[in-house]
């Protein structure tokens, strides 16, 4: 464990996998709930199952637990947490750096911070990255929020600090606010043609049986909708291509300590999609703070015709107002071109990018960027001649 002083009150302590204790895990749990900005991929509850089951040895001995604290008093309250992986280098940074924690099951990165004590804490962070002792010339993140007062507050700091954001790609995910759900949003949002799209598949699903739709939250999430979730999201081209849950047993192992974490704290839900009483479209998702995230979803290709994982994702929004109303939003977890894009018509702004934190790792990333510059100047120099 490395502790470094920050401005008071405030300090940094820096800690390894195996030193994490019961104390920091609960101080980390209650922070989660406190946070500006709510991420259940940075949750302890799916971050230590994940060290656990997915990550590589050599990389678990490079990952780091950022912890900033504030001294109120006799107490020492947590007031910030991020998980960093000690990089060497790689081709969009070729120097030493941090890498903000992502999962291959993860999807969103960032910090949390204390909603009470968010400038001071991300000062503490800003002044970690840009110690002048550090070994490393910038902090990589893949997909953290650009578009929030976190975001805003982000950028201030890191300028203080001459820690500038050089960005490499931006996206826009979809978001559901659940509030805004019901039948008035599937008539004000979908077009008429979608609509009778989605009437003419439930028919044809109806007409070979019965039909019935559910969501679980919390301790309704039982070992039979665990497991009928992992073998629905097996089947098709996951299974095929080995990219399932249940195609990797520590993958497997991962999803259900994940799973059980949350469901203890009630902060999680699935949806089920049912026809003659086998589950035909699943769901699972993830609560923290006051957010909403999509994890990962599954369907019976033997239906494929008839849509079940959109018809499930439908039946959610028709109901979602008075299942979960009380959520500001669902992250999506999706890449642009998905089909929850057609959906779920709320986007938020997500980019990847580097903190260059030294001189020279500022200086770096500047040559770098020149140099795509000139390759997509060249491109579309080389595109325009064959036209």
């Amino acid at each position: 464990m490395i502790v470094m002083q920050s401005d008071r009150p405030f300090r940094v302590r820096q800690v390894e996998f195996d030193e994490l204790d019961h104390e920091t895990v609960q101080s980390w749990e209650s922070l989660e709930d406190r946070a500006l900005e709510s991420n259940a991929f940075l949750s302890p509850r799916f971050v230590i199952p994940a060290m656990r089951h997915l990550g590589k040895p050599e990389e678990l001995r490079q990952t780091i637990f950022v912890f900033v604290e504030k001294a109120n008093g006799v107490t020492v309250d947590l007031v910030g947490a991020g998980v960093f992986v000690k990089t060497a280098g790689n081709r969009s940074f070729p120097l030493p750096h941090l890498r903000a924690f992502r999962s291959l099951h993860s999807y969103l990165a960032g910090i949390l911070v204390d909603r009470d004590e968010a400038e001071g804490t991300l000062r503490s962070f800003f002044q970690f990255f840009c110690n002048k002792n550090a070994t490393w010339h910038g902090v990589e993140f893949e997909y953290r929020p650009v578009d929030g007062l976190q975001a805003e507050l982000i950028t201030r700091v890191a300028e203080e600090f001459g820690s500038l954001w050089g960005e490499q790609e931006r996206i826009h995910r979809a978001v559901f606010a659940p509030s805004e759900g019901g039948d008035t949003y599937i008539r004000s949002r979908f077009s008429s043609g979608r609509i009778k799209d989605l009437r003419r598949m439930r028919r044809r699903l109806e007409e070979q049986g019965d039909v019935r739709w559910r969501a679980l939250f919390g301790n309704e999430v039982d070992q039979k909708s665990v497991e009928c979730f992992l073998e629905i999201e097996h089947m098709g081209w996951k299974g095929e291509n080995g990219t399932s849950l249940r195609s990797r047993p520590s993958h497997e192992a991962f999803f259900r300590e994940m799973v059980g974490g949350f469901r203890e704290k009630e902060r999680l839900f699935f949806t089920e999609m049912y026809l003659n009483g086998d589950v035909i479209a699943s769901t699972s998702n993830l609560i923290s703070g006051g957010t909403g995230f999509a994890f990962k979803i599954g369907w019976n290709p033997g239906y494929a015709k008839m849509g079940p994982g959109v018809l499930n994702e439908v039946e959610f929004i028709q109901h979602a107002p008075n299942l979960c109303g009380s959520l500001s939003y669902i992250d999506s977890g999706a890449l642009e071109g998905s089909f929850i894009d057609q959906l779920w018509v709320g986007r938020r702004v997500l980019a990847s990018g580097i903190f260059g934190t030294t001189l020279l790792g500022r200086k770096v990333f500047w040559g770098l960027e020149q140099m795509r510059r000139i390759k997509r100047r060249g491109r579309s120099y080389w595109n325009r001649g064959k036209r």
